[in-house]
């Protein structure tokens, strides 16, 4: 790829730039094609039958894409399969359910066929998942309502809102008790998100940097602690995940320089999932923000983070602690489960203690949660047990049938 056509990298995007005008356009359209409406009896009745019809008849339409021609059939993951669909593959494969890849005109479009053993066909996108998803709260993905709902239950989230100019975000900003952080209003996965915001003056750089990809910004207290991934399969919850921010932990002798050094000879930091952590003016300003530069010699124990951002290409790691979860916070995570009747959900969560009960903590709660998780972080955790999520997620299914 020539520097005409390569993609430009972007600070405030991190390691997976996207292009701003066309992620803004999309957001701005979104807003004006999908207007939230409130489903009645009629219409969820309506789009229940709509993608019962769709289960059944899917499967044998895209078979018949293939013996046209017209469609490819790919009965081995390869180099265009995503991750998360190969580890649904290993452990279908594993439980002898023939599962293949459908491809229109060779174009790779993450949907896939499962041939399960009590004779039914299954077409899914993504994620398979059981008839339950039928009733599944159309707001879930919707991060503003969601958070509305959430607050109206009594489940913890962050105080906050969004707004559309910079006098609506200085008057937001200023009702809340800082530090704040500032995000798009949609679509983020940490991209041109500014945390750490303690004045007006911050308030707007960070203002203008998220709406760049989107019209409106949100703007809500900044919890405390790191991020969590729990992911509930069938109401139970099956693996939870601390998502780590490139950081190091001080030995009482070593600079933050030499400590980064050390961590980067770390075998899984070749790739290609984890990489080498990188002291550049980014993680300069978050060290100062902490006190530190890189020349700091950490006392033992004390840890130093070098970006806001958690992004595996920037140094980022993960850890399971899926034992480690306290019951009430396990119990939390159910309770979500229910609430948006997924049958599959995936929840970002901060906490500064998740061996404690989220009741005794101030400035934790959900960030958000979605209804297609990248489950596969679960399989390959840069530390811990890998968790199998996907064959949970298959037990559902199997389930469903008997």
């Amino acid at each position: 790829m020539n520097e005409s056509t390569a993609r430009p990298y972007c600070v405030e995007c991190g390691g997976e730039a996207v292009m701003h005008r066309l992620t803004y356009i999309s957001v701005f359209m979104d807003g004006i094609l999908m207007p939230r409406v409130k489903p009645n009896g009629f219409t969820r009745w309506f789009a229940s039958l709509v993608q019962s019809i769709e289960c059944r008849v899917t499967p044998f339409l895209l078979k018949g894409f293939v013996l046209l021609g017209l469609a490819r059939k790919v009965d081995v993951p390869d180099e265009k399969t995503v991750l998360l669909a190969k580890m649904l593959w290993e452990d279908a494969t594993r439980r002898s359910i023939p599962m293949w890849e459908f491809r229109l005109f060779n174009l790779a479009r993450n949907v896939y066929v499962a041939e399960l053993p009590d004779g039914r066909s299954i077409a899914f996108e993504g994620i398979p998942v059981t008839k339950a998803d039928l009733k599944r709260a159309p707001w879930m993905d919707d991060k503003a309502e969601l958070k509305k709902r959430f607050r109206a239950l009594g489940l913890p989230i962050a105080a906050g809102g969004d707004a559309l100019t910079t006098d609506g975000a200085l008057k937001l900003f200023r009702s809340l008790s800082a530090p704040v952080i500032v995000k798009p209003f949609t679509g983020s996965a940490s991209r041109h998100t500014t945390l750490h915001i303690r004045n007006d003056l911050e308030l707007l750089r960070a203002f203008d940097i998220a709406t760049q990809l989107a019209p409106r910004a949100v703007i809500e207290e900044e919890l405390v602690g790191p991020v969590y991934r729990a992911t509930v399969v069938d109401g139970k919850l099956a693996a939870t995940l601390r998502r780590d921010q490139p950081h190091v932990i001080g030995d009482g002798h070593r600079t933050v320089k030499s400590l980064v050094a050390k961590a980067n000879e770390h075998p899984a930091r070749s790739g290609p999932y984890f990489h080498p952590m990188q002291i550049d003016k980014a993680a300069e300003r978050e060290l100062a923000y902490q006190g530190l530069t890189p020349d700091s010699i950490l006392k033992k124990g004390q840890r130093a983070t070098l970006h806001q951002k958690i992004n595996w290409g920037l140094g980022g790691t993960t850890a399971d602690v899926t034992d480690e979860v306290h019951p009430e916070t396990k119990e939390l995570f159910e309770e979500v489960a229910r609430v948006t009747s997924a049958p599959v959900v995936g929840i970002d969560f901060i906490i500064g203690d998740i061996t404690r009960s989220y009741k005794e903590q101030e400035r934790c709660g959900i960030i958000e949660c979605n209804s297609m998780p990248f489950f596969d972080n679960h399989h390959l955790p840069f530390e811990g047990q890998p968790r199998n999520v996907a064959g949970a997620i298959w037990d559902m299914i199997l389930a469903e049938g008997r």
